[in-house]
Formats: structure tokens, sequence, C-alpha cells
């Protein structure tokens, strides 16, 4: 019969379901992928039709990117969606690591 002590069992519960939690980090690079196929036809300067410059998204909230509130954006979380954004809802297509990919490379391309 093996015998577990009960901290030994609680660390190992602990770890387990830490593990289990654990997100893969963002990977920028798969957002910039992403951002150049389908978000740069209409954020990229001259575009048309020219929706708002992503690189300013930090200057224009003190400095500060803001991860949340872009994230909300594009997954179709964002009460934008309720005043006829012509944005579409890419949480209906991506995934929610995607969305974090692509919200880790607008982060990255903040001027």
């Amino acid at each position: 019969m093996v015998s577990h002590s009960k901290p030994a069992a609680m660390a190992l519960v602990a770890l387990l379901g830490l593990s289990a939690c654990q997100q893969q980090a963002p990977d920028a690079g798969a957002g910039a992928m992403f951002y150049r196929a389908t978000c740069a036809t209409c954020h990229e300067p001259g575009s048309r039709p020219q929706a708002p410059d992503l690189t300013e998204l930090a200057a224009m909230n003190g400095g500060r990117f803001p991860m949340a509130r872009v994230t909300r954006i594009i997954d179709g979380r964002s009460d934008l969606r309720a005043h006829g954004s012509p944005m579409p809802v890419w949480g209906a297509i991506l995934t929610g690591p995607e969305v974090r990919d692509l919200a880790a490379y607008l982060a990255a391309i903040q001027q």
C-alpha cells in the first residue's frame, strides 16, 4: 500500500491545477501574420476605408497599451459593435489564443 502525506498530496493537486490553467504566452509573430493578412487592409495609412491607426493606441491612452479593451474590440465583446462598427467580429473566427496573439502584436508596434 502506498501512503502519501497530506501536504505532499495537496502540493501535487495544486501543481496539476496550475499546469492545467496556464495559458501559452501570446505569439506576436503569429499576430503579425494575421494583421498583415486581414487588418492592414483598413488600418494601414492610406487604406480605404481608413480605420484608426493602431500604432497610436498607447499614446491615446496615456502611454499605456489598453490590452483588455483591445482584446474586447477584436473578439466582439466591446460596445463598439452596438454602434454599427464596420469592423468584423473576429472572435467568431479566431480562437482565444489567436485573439491574444493579435493583441500582443498590436502592443509590440506601439509608437
